[in-house]
């Protein structure tokens, strides 16, 4: 990746350049793509995760699958299970403890990307939890993730992850173009 304005091609979430590019744009889609990329893929050696968490436009889309990704029921119940995460189930605990009080604290004020269907059977076992009164003592509940449906996914950024990268829409509609051209 280089330093110029152009976008890069690809970003790996595992390089702490990329890591620090990410970082450094203001950009919600982004951010979303690179924590599905460092939760679900690669890890999160260079302390992304809890540095999203902090981030005021976070979207809730984006809180939302990292809760959901990681059975947040079973997080709220305060279960002691392994994350489905590439990282370590402390750094998992010590994320969720943050994204939870975040969105208490905060919310979501950004509330634009919205998430694929097949989630809301994860946001309705949390509300579930909730309704039947068994939230772990100590446990922030995250009304501001759980409480309204997602909207579906609108597909506005310029990044997807593919096998943990995050390629370019553009590069990969040229690269497509290219292949069907020949």
């Amino acid at each position: 990746m280089s330093d110029s304005d152009a976008l890069p091609n690809e970003i790996d979430m595992s390089v702490p350049s990329d890591v620090a590019w990410v970082k450094a744009r203001n950009d919600p889609a982004l951010w979303h793509q690179a924590m599905i990329a460092t939760l679900a893929y690669l890890g999160d050696k260079h302390g992304f995760l809890p540095w999203l968490v902090q981030q005021p436009n976070m979207d809730r889309a984006t809180a939302g699958w990292l809760l959901f990704w990681v059975q947040g029921s079973r997080y709220l119940r305060g279960e002691q299970h392994s994350y489905w995460a590439r990282i370590h189930d402390d750094e998992v605990t010590q994320i969720l403890n943050a994204l939870c009080a975040r969105s208490e604290r905060i919310g979501f004020p950004e509330d634009r990307l919205g998430l694929e269907a097949a989630w809301e059977e994860r946001r309705q076992e949390c509300l579930d939890v909730v309704a039947k009164g068994e939230v772990a003592e100590g446990i922030t509940i995250p009304f501001n993730i759980i409480s309204e449906p997602f909207s579906a996914p609108r597909h506005s950024g310029a990044y997807e992850v593919h096998d943990g990268l995050l390629i370019s829409l553009d590069f990969l509609r040229s690269e497509l173009a290219d292949i069907f051209e020949d």
